[in-house]
């Protein structure tokens, strides 16, 4: 499941299913994947997403991300992945 934090950084989207193409969006960026987003192997989850930023949201960016069981009781919390130009 994705969830995307909503432009406030106080809630999250609905949460959309990775097993299927999709996508969610805010009014800062949409997140999109086809199928065969997601593949594992081991201990490696490898996801494969589409990025785009609306044009108000230029400049210097930091992408992050955190992982969470579905019964909640393991939580990687926020981490610092990527930075990213926004146009």
């Amino acid at each position: 499941m994705l969830y995307l934090v909503n432009d406030s950084g106080n809630g999250l989207s609905s949460a959309e299913s990775l097993g299927s193409p999709g996508g969610v969006s805010n009014s800062q960026c949409t997140v999109s994947w086809g199928s065969g987003a997601v593949s594992g192997s081991g201990s490696t989850l490898s996801l494969t997403l589409n990025l785009t930023f609306n044009a108000g949201f230029a400049g210097n960016r930091v992408i992050y991300v955190a992982a969470r069981d579905v019964n909640e009781a393991n939580n990687t919390d926020w981490h610092a992945m990527a930075t990213w130009t926004v146009q």
